[in-house]
């Protein structure tokens, strides 16, 4: 019944659970997909670490709205 798209891809569970949560905080569901179970050791080579977040296709514009507003954010907490 519900349709997801494709948000963002992160590099891990953790960017991936701080984008979620900042989504979470806008009213936005969440899902990931991934190609590796969670593990402690994190993986990065080819992609293996990559996390795909979704969200509702019927909120993927304010879902992108909000995304850019929180690398905004992100990107200006660097060296301030």
């Amino acid at each position: 019944m519900n349709d997801w798209e494709v948000l963002t891809t992160v590099i891990g569970s953790p960017q991936a659970e701080l984008v979620a949560s900042f989504l979470r905080g806008e009213g936005i569901p969440v899902q990931f997909r991934s190609h590796v179970p969670p593990s402690v050791y994190p993986l990065t080579a080819d992609g293996l670490a990559e996390v795909r977040v979704l969200v509702p296709a019927a909120d993927l514009d304010r879902a992108r709205e909000a995304l850019a507003a929180f690398r905004m954010r992100e990107e200006g907490d660097h060296g301030d």
